[in-house]
């Protein structure tokens, strides 16, 4: 049992960046913004832009200097086609994103996306 428990112990997972995964874990300690995030990430799910830029938007008011906020803005601006809005937005949650964040490669990723489009 206990080589079991080691063993386990010893793996390493795989490298994955929670921003490009469908569950959006928000690192805002503001309740609404949390809840305007799930409200646009589901809007997003359901091919509803407009409701999801409009949660964003509200949540940006809330915490100007969220991230994850531009971030999902973007993504809101690449799945409605608007790519000169998605760039920008982007730029914002770079802006805002820190060093230590795996937001800075899921943005571009998202830029990639966007400049192909």
């Amino acid at each position: 049992m206990s080589v079991c428990l080691i063993l386990a112990a010893c793996t390493i997972a795989p490298k994955t960046n929670r921003y490009q995964t469908e569950v959006v874990e928000t690192r805002s300690t503001n309740a609404p913004v949390t809840e305007l995030h799930q409200n646009a990430i589901y809007a997003l799910a359901q091919n509803n832009t407009r409701p999801a830029i409009e949660y964003l938007q509200r949540a940006i008011k809330i915490e100007p200097r969220n991230a994850l906020s531009w971030h999902l803005l973007a993504q809101s601006y690449l799945q409605d086609k608007n790519y000169t809005k998605c760039l920008a937005m982007i730029e914002r949650s770079y802006s805002y994103s820190t060093a230590a964040d795996d937001l800075d490669e899921a943005n571009q990723v998202l830029r990639d996306q966007c400049q192909s489009g």
